[in-house]
């Protein structure tokens, strides 16, 4: 978009440039770069665009705000100064590293593609909001293509096949809204202005598993230096050019704002290293006939004592004694005396409660397998561990029921042969590269350790109706197998098992 030279001034106060996909929003009222941040998810427009309309506009005198924070700029350059010599002496210098957690940027980042953003968002400590695939059409035109594939004899057939899975996706939308609609008639007391977002948000989830990887998409974040650094140094050593480009980017802008807490993010031979030379020993090891299993959810690790454990740590905290004596004192125990201490810590929930901590030493890990497009919104509770599998064909894909029950499986099946055609192709020369040209259709392995609280928190969100079907599954299911185990544990979990 060309701005205007009023609104170049206007930007100049508050973005680290004009022109370019990253950059910094800075010189705001904290709550007023919520708001502009919270417009991604549904609004088209960019966040450049997004910010000139609330300076301009009168929507809950934002403008008036932000024009009264930003009036007037005081000149902190011998504060910075001062701030920077205090940095190169007890962060560098000693290794005083924990004082970066207070320096925060907030960084815009546009027109990158959809598996970029796994990526950048494959860091637990920060705040992420991305365009969604359920409130926004995608643009034919708007793909990432890989300078590696596009200097290659694969180049014409990326962009055919691509080109091909936005003009089925184009097509479909307006009839599967028109289906939407039959299948769902508008309630006799509903705004008909919301009805038509409901049918449209259900067409678009269902659609958009024809979405390429590629998907140019954009994203907001949030982060402290600390995680920054380690973050753009993520992405300055990833085995793809579109990474290390968004990781030089991303750091040549927040240098702006955070010139020496940031410095040193490079790029890091350890990390490059050690996953070339595992990549590669893996594959002389691992090395099977066929994907055995396509079971959505596994229990793979559990503790069997987690019972015990947690009313062990419940008494813990309120007594005087060590773990190990109130642990034996447990172990003697009746399985309802365990109950009642355990129903006198959870009872008390109400609908917004999240457990208290104790339930963080109870720890599950499961190999889910999920569609790459469902994988976006659970990758997002980062407060587990995860180990992700690259995106590929070879898992299969998932065909919505409501493809097949508005007549398109043959268009969508078409798509998907094509996807594993061309993928197997390029892949052979770009394994890396090749991943971009996937739907969000295909299924992607990811191994989650969740703790007991956070599980509280993913299988009641994840698990209600207002979710997508497959990640409702998914949550679902992950409630099913705590309870074989430890049904006493799971009875206290909320999870909305309605279809």
């Amino acid at each position: 978009m060309v701005f205007t030279e009023e609104e170049i001034i206007l930007l100049n106060k508050h973005v680290s440039n004009i022109d370019k996909n990253i950059y910094v929003i800075y010189n705001l009222p904290p709550e007023v770069v919520a708001v502009l941040f919270g417009y991604v998810s549904r609004n088209p427009l960019s966040f450049r665009e997004n910010l000139l309309k609330l300076i301009k506009g009168k929507e809950l005198d934002i403008g008036k705000l932000i024009n009264l924070f930003g009036s007037k700029v005081p000149d902190y350059s011998e504060a910075k100064e001062k701030a920077r010599q205090f940095h190169e002496k007890w962060i560098v210098g000693y290794g005083h590293s924990s004082v970066a957690e207070h320096a925060v940027a907030s960084i815009a980042i546009e027109d990158v593609s959809i598996l970029a953003t796994k990526v950048i968002e494959d860091n637990r400590l920060a705040s992420y909001t991305e365009k969604s695939t359920r409130y926004q059409i995608f643009d034919k035109t708007r793909y990432y293509k890989p300078k590696k594939i596009m200097d290659s004899s694969y180049g014409k057939l990326f962009e055919e096949t691509c080109d091909l899975f936005f003009d089925t996706y184009n097509e479909i939308i307006p009839k599967m809204i028109e289906f939407i609609k039959e299948k769902y008639p508008k309630p006799e007391n509903m705004d008909e202005k919301f009805y038509e977002s409901i049918s449209k948000a259900r067409a678009c989830d269902i659609v958009r598993y024809i979405l390429p990887a590629a998907t140019l998409t954009n994203l907001a974040m949030t982060a402290n230096a600390r995680i920054l650094e380690h973050a753009i140094t993520k992405l300055l050593s990833y085995p793809s050019d579109e990474m290390r480009d968004i990781g030089e980017l991303m750091k040549q802008e927040v240098l702006k704002i955070i010139p020496t807490l940031v410095k040193y993010a490079d790029y890091n031979s350890y990390m490059i290293e050690t996953n070339e030379a595992m990549e590669n020993l893996t594959k002389r090891i691992v090395n099977f006939d066929n994907v055995i299993s396509n079971k959505p959810v596994t229990l793979v690790d559990f503790d069997p004592e987690a019972d015990d454990r947690l009313v062990a740590s419940i008494l813990y905290r309120y007594s005087k004694f060590s773990y190990n004596q109130i642990k034996d004192l447990v172990k003697k125990m009746s399985q309802e005396e365990k109950g009642k201490i355990v129903d006198e810590f959870l009872k008390r929930m109400e609908k917004h409660d999240q457990p208290m901590r104790e339930l963080e030493h109870i720890n599950y890990t499961f190999d889910i397998l999920i569609d790459y497009g469902s994988f976006r919104d659970i990758q997002r509770h980062r407060i587990c561990t995860q180990t992700n599998q690259e995106l590929t064909v070879e898992n299969g894909f998932d065909i919505p029921e409501e493809i097949i029950g508005a007549g398109f499986k043959d268009e969508f099946e078409e798509c998907m042969k094509l996807a594993i055609e061309v993928f197997n192709k390029i892949s052979q020369e770009f394994p890396k590269e090749a991943q971009y040209v996937i739907p969000l259709a295909f299924r992607k392995r990811t191994l989650f350790t969740w703790n007991l609280r956070e599980l509280h928190h993913f299988i009641k969100l994840r698990s209600s109706k207002e979710g997508h079907p497959s990640y409702r599954k998914i949550a679902q299911q992950v409630f099913d197998e705590i309870e074989k185990v430890h049904p006493l544990l799971a009875s206290y979990i909320r999870v909305d098992k309605s279809s």
